[in-house]
């Protein structure tokens, strides 16, 4: 070893998922120096034992503590598939991925920005009238000049709100909580998720863009809907849980919505028999806002710089129970999120 040069420990990286496969090439030069195996839903605990990092895509219980885990590592933004509490209490570091700087928030914001246009543009009765070799019609709204109220100030939030601006909207929010740099970002005013529904009327776009949790679930309901106005559009990037489906199909049929744009379902993949997939005012994209060059690029660098802080004794980034490592012995505490 050179002098000055670092002992590299190998980890043993275990993918949860078969479709990691499809990206082998590009995980084999990510991680060199680490070992790594695939498994399935059929041997992932028969192969658990061996592994130092787990990787995931969907939902995972872990139910004891595996000699050698170190890290479950969220192939993905959303957190609902994290056993966090599982986790901590099995001193296992518990990770996801950034939105905003991997590509994933970029992507996301973009295709609420491409449903509000064809939304705004009526795609759907313009492909109908270049068939019938018309032009010149239907006539649409352009996004400049118009109001949208984004429910969901996070890291896409931000994203989301920055392009809204950018088009020459007026832009006003959402959150939980509260803080100064909204007004920075343009946000002409502000709402808590209490009282979400007074931030509706009078807009024609309402992007959602929370993240899912116990809090948030279900919380948009049929006031949410009546709330807003009848020539508004509805677009959700963020989880199809989110939204209660009835309330929203309800809302859809008596027209309290001139229409919808969604990126994700209540069940994914839906059916392909959904009839959300073919109704005439709603968009549909089968939740690919994060599925992008930038975003792929972003993930892979993320977490293989995760790997590597775990081989330096350092606490992972993006580490969602880090607070229970910072004073355990051997594990640096200098690490900042």
């Amino acid at each position: 070893m050179l002098k000055g040069e670092e002992r590299k420990i190998p980890m043993h990286i275990l993918f949860a998922g078969k479709s990691f496969l499809r990206l082998w090439d590009l995980l084999l030069p990510a991680f060199q120096g680490h070992e790594m195996d695939v498994a399935d839903d059929l041997d992932l605990k028969d192969k658990l034992p061996w592994a130092d990092v787990l990787i995931i895509r969907v939902t995972y219980e872990l139910h004891s503590k595996d000699p050698r885990l170190k890290m479950v590592q969220q192939w993905g933004v959303g957190v609902e598939g994290l056993d966090i509490e599982a986790c901590t209490k099995l001193g296992i570091f518990a990770c996801n991925i950034p939105s905003r700087g991997t590509g994933n928030a970029e992507g996301v914001a973009e295709i609420a920005l491409l449903h509000m246009m064809l939304l705004a543009r009526r795609y759907a009765r313009s492909q109908e009238k270049i068939s019938e070799g018309k032009i010149f019609t239907p006539p649409g709204i352009t996004l400049w000049g118009k109001r949208a109220c984004v429910v969901g100030l996070g890291n896409l939030g931000h994203c989301v709100v920055e392009r809204l601006i950018a088009l020459g909207m007026s832009v006003v929010g959402v959150n939980r909580t509260y803080r100064p740099e909204f007004r920075e970002w343009g946000i002409k005013s502000f709402y808590s998720l209490a009282e979400m529904e007074k931030a509706l009327p009078g807009y024609h776009f309402v992007v959602v863009t929370l993240g899912l949790t116990p809090e948030t679930q279900n919380s948009i309901a049929e006031p949410f809907f009546h709330a807003m106005d009848r020539n508004a559009f509805f677009i959700n990037v963020a989880r199809g849980g989110l939204v209660i489906r009835e309330a929203f199909e309800k809302a859809i049929e008596e027209e309290w919505i001139a229409g919808a744009g969604l990126d994700v379902f209540w069940t994914e993949p839906p059916l392909v028999t959904d009839p959300i997939l073919h109704h005439p005012r709603i968009t549909v994209t089968p939740h690919i806002g994060g599925v992008t060059d930038a975003s792929l690029k972003g993930a892979l660098h993320f977490v293989a710089g995760n790997v590597e802080k775990l081989t330096k004794g350092e606490i992972p980034l993006s580490c969602l129970n880090r607070e229970t490592f910072l004073t355990k012995e051997g594990v640096a505490e200098t690490d900042e999120l």
